[in-house]
Order: C-alpha cells, then sequence, then structure tokens
C-alpha cells in the first residue's frame, strides 16, 4: 500500500528587505539647555553683558540689539560646547528679534545688514562644500547669517576674531594631544559667539 503522496513545495523566498538606519531624532530643545552650574555661568554672563551693552552704548537701538544678541550667543556657546550642534530654534528666534531691533532702529541700514548676513552664511556653505562634512556644518551657516544680520559690515572683525581664535584653540590642542587629534572635530559655534560679542562692543 503506497504512502499518499507529499506534495513537493518549494521554500518561499523572503522577499529582500533593505535596512535603512533609523533616524536620530534630535533631542527636545529642553534637554540641550544648560544646567547646574552651566546654566548659572550663562545667566550671570548674559546678565553682565546686558548691562554693559546699556552702559556702553545708553538708551539706544544699538544696545537693545547686543541686549538680544549677546545672551543668545552666549546660550548658544554653551549648548554647542556639550552637544556639538546649534538649535534652529535658538537661532530663528535670535535672528528674528535681531532683524526686527536693527529694522525699527536703523531702516537704512537694514538691506546692508541682511546681505552681510547672507554673505555669511555662504562662506559656511561653501566652505563645508569644499572641505566635505565635518569641517563646517549649517549650524554654523546660519549662526553665520545671525552675526553679519547684527553687525552688518563689522561682521568681518567678527569673522577674524572667531578664527583667530579657532587657529589658536586648534593648534593647543595639536600641541598638547598630539598629531592624533588633528582628526578631532572642535564646535566653532562658542568662536563665533566670542567674535560676535567682541566686534560688537568694539563698534
Amino acid at each position: 500500500m503506497s504512502s499518499p503522496a507529499v506534495p513537493m513545495t518549494e521554500p518561499t523566498s523572503q522577499p529582500e528587505t533593505t535596512e535603512t538606519p533609523a533616524r536620530v531624532e534630535r533631542a527636545p530643545l529642553r534637554d540641550l539647555l544648560p544646567t547646574g552650574a552651566t546654566r548659572l555661568a550663562v545667566v550671570a554672563t548674559s546678565g553682565a553683558l546686558v548691562v554693559g551693552s546699556f552702559a556702553r552704548f545708553g538708551f539706544s537701538g544699538w544696545a537693545l540689539l547686543g541686549a538680544v544678541l549677546c545672551p543668545t550667543l552666549v546660550l548658544l556657546a554653551a549648548v554647542d560646547v556639550k552637544h556639538h550642534l546649534l538649535p534652529n530654534e535658538i537661532i530663528l528666534a535670535g535672528s528674528l528679534a535681531v532683524g526686527l531691533i536693527v529694522a525699527a532702529s536703523t531702516p537704512g541700514s537694514f538691506l546692508s545688514h541682511l546681505a552681510a548676513g547672507a554673505a555669511f552664511c555662504a562662506f559656511f556653505v561653501v566652505f563645508g562644500v569644499i572641505f566635505g562634512a565635518g569641517s563646517m556644518g549649517l549650524g554654523d551657516a546660519k549662526l553665520g547669517f545671525l552675526l553679519g544680520l547684527a553687525l552688518g559690515p563689522k561682521t568681518f572683525g567678527a569673522a577674524l576674531i572667531a578664527f583667530t581664535a579657532g587657529l589658536v584653540a586648534a593648534l593647543y590642542v595639536l600641541a598638547t594631544r598630539g598629531v592624533s587629534a588633528r582628526k578631532d572635530t572642535i564646535s566653532y559655534g562658542p568662536f563665533l559667539a566670542l567674535g560676535g560679542i567682541v566686534a560688537y562692543f568694539l563698534s
């Protein structure tokens, strides 16, 4: 007696799936803000710069601009040092406030400030394209726009200070940590913030 025939079935092939790397979600802004001693330092430094702005330039539109620009730069520098990023929310809010102040206090120079911001932003974009990812990020370009919009013709001085400070920091890292540190990345936001604040007060 023959056994019942067993149907021969080919193994079903599993559909090919290409695994795409999961998108890394950025932490909420509240988780990026400074805490503890760093927060106190940011608040104290920002307060001193606001007082210094009005003491240096009186109750003027330029002083008000500094009272917005300087704390924004201090906060961005603190975030960039720890998290290596420059949050869009802070840059956008700062740019909007600065643009309104410039337009209201010196409407005749608004276009020149806008052009300076666009030029400084474009510089970082071109720099990043030429030297590749890791050299300059879009966050630096957006911060460059904020600085140009605020400082106008004085943006060049801010850039010079920032680049000089960044070069000194890079040479220091190489001198203390050796040639192997040449591949390390350095957050550039703090140097741009420093350049912007110094250029503002020297204007």
